[in-house]
């Protein structure tokens, strides 16, 4: 048996998306989904988002609503998880002959120092966020600027993919699961740049 590649697997996923969109609970499943993507899930969760607004686009609102809180939430547990076994990680790191305790606080360093645009580009981008919200546990940045990027940069782009698959249907789904990274992160920058144009 052949070993389905990843975009067939995401193919998959969002007709099923689309077969449950009519359920009482897709909503809720979709923030579930949204959560533990935010802390071990593979796959992004965008391709639900999408299918289940191309069968479901009254519902776009609660969808993308949803999936922003359930993502945010699940940062908030990969940032606990990196504040409270941090020390742990690190102690495994240090162990490592060539990760030294200045490399370390180099990085450690700078993750304070733009701690913010990280979780932005995070939570916004295709970057991990996973990833990021961990890190970001483990440099002890503020909670609550976390959840307030989080919030920005995961409300964004939920809203983005849930509209544009409204209104435009079939072809953004299709264009997103082919060009998710590339535009994403198009407009990731774009904001950034606009950001330091404005302030």
């Amino acid at each position: 048996m052949k070993f389905l590649n990843i975009k067939t697997k995401i193919n998959l996923l969002i007709e099923k998306a689309k077969y449950n969109a009519a359920k009482p609970l897709a909503d809720k499943i979709l923030g579930f989904i949204s959560l533990i993507e935010s802390i071990i899930f593979p796959i992004p969760v965008d391709p639900f988002l999408a299918g289940l607004t191309l069968a479901a686009p009254k519902k776009v609102l609660k969808f993308a609503l949803f999936c922003t809180i359930g993502s945010v939430i699940g940062g908030v547990v990969g940032w606990l998880l990196g504040y409270f076994i941090g020390p742990s990680i690190e102690n495994i790191l240090l162990n490592i002959p060539w990760f030294t305790e200045e490399k370390f606080m180099a990085v450690k360093s700078a993750y304070n120092e733009n701690g913010m645009l990280i979780i932005f580009l995070g939570a916004f981008t295709p970057l991990p966020y996973k990833i990021i919200t961990i890190t970001s546990g483990m440099a002890g940045i503020n909670i609550i600027g976390f959840v307030l990027m989080s919030l920005v940069g995961r409300g964004i782009r939920f809203f983005i993919v849930a509209y544009l698959t409204k209104i435009f249907g079939m072809p953004a789904l299709l264009f997103l699961q082919k060009h998710l990274l590339l535009s994403s992160s198009i407009l990731g920058i774009a904001i950034i740049l606009f950001s330091i144009y404005i302030f």
